[in-house]
């Protein structure tokens, strides 16, 4: 597939964002050229990431929608910030910021591969065991961010089940199938979800053996997403911040890291017998 080059990522978020507000607004493309002073080919182009963006013109745009000062000042942020091909991302802790990148790009992505040494990939996980995760992490956050953190987590899966979804190509740490986490039942289900996520046939799960010993797993959780238009961005979290890398060197190297885990890693079929295994295993245990 051919790379478009051109537009930064994050601008052309905004550029989807804007489209959406128009239509929210009620207006057409021809209502807000007028309204503007601009042609319908400039408001068209901004809307479909085909044409970098400009904080004016953005700014005029969301006035006219009435869009929040909140999210304009946001939304502002990013095509003034957004030119840069890499960025971090310091995770606060109210939502809907906290994800709101990465869910983006899970939007638009064809492909994903996500590799993970410790947690169950988000994408995977079932509500009770994403709530003994976050908190889990997190013990002073108060009970309804936690909730509405599970919730966006839960509402991140439908990407995996919408028409046209992305494939799915998850890679676990043997040691994320072994941990235990939550209250007692809560892993043996995670495990059964995780089966059965895994005979989708947009899914994959790969599970790497501790026998695998030294892997480019070491260097921490990472995830790949091949976006519709044939641009890639890698994501790479830390505790409380993440970074989003699209520069062809970035997307490289970690393509070969992915490549060697996926061939140290227990074959998909082998892999799903490992997590019935386990699961059974729990299942069976007073």
């Amino acid at each position: 597939m051919r790379k478009r080059r051109g537009v930064p990522v994050r601008q052309r978020r905004v550029s989807a964002e804007l489209r959406e507000l128009r239509r929210d607004a009620g207006l057409t493309c021809a209502d807000v050229a007028r309204a503007l002073g601009t042609s319908i080919t400039k408001i068209s182009r901004m809307e479909t990431g085909e044409r970098g963006l400009y904080a004016d013109d953005v700014a005029a745009m969301l006035g006219l929608y009435r869009v929040p000062t909140k999210r304009r000042e946001e939304l502002l942020a990013l095509v003034r910030n957004g030119a840069e091909p890499n960025w971090w991302q310091l995770k606060p802790s109210d939502l809907p910021t906290e994800w709101r990148d990465l869910i983006a790009l899970e939007s638009e992505a064809i492909a994903i591969v996500n590799f993970q040494p410790l947690l169950v990939p988000g994408l995977l996980q079932t509500p009770e065991y994403a709530t003994a995760v976050i908190t889990g992490t997190n013990r002073e956050m108060p009970e309804p961010t936690v909730t509405a953190l599970v919730a966006t987590r839960m509402a991140r899966q439908t990407a995996l089940t919408k028409r046209g979804a992305p494939t799915l190509h998850a890679i676990l740490d043997e040691m994320v199938l072994r941990r235990p986490i939550g209250e007692p039942g809560v892993m043996q289900r995670q495990l059964q979800h995780l089966h059965t996520c895994s005979e989708r046939p947009n899914i994959s799960v790969q599970v790497l053996p501790f026998a695998a010993g030294a892997t480019p797993g070491l260097d921490g959780p990472l995830v790949v997403l091949d976006l519709a238009d044939g641009r890639s961005v890698v994501h790479l979290e830390a505790r409380r911040a993440g970074a989003f890398l699209s520069e062809e060197p970035h997307i490289r190297s970690t393509r070969l890291a992915v490549r060697h885990l996926i061939a140290l890693a227990l074959a998909p079929d082998e892999s799903r017998r490992l997590i019935a295994d386990l699961e059974r295993e729990l299942r069976s245990t007073p």
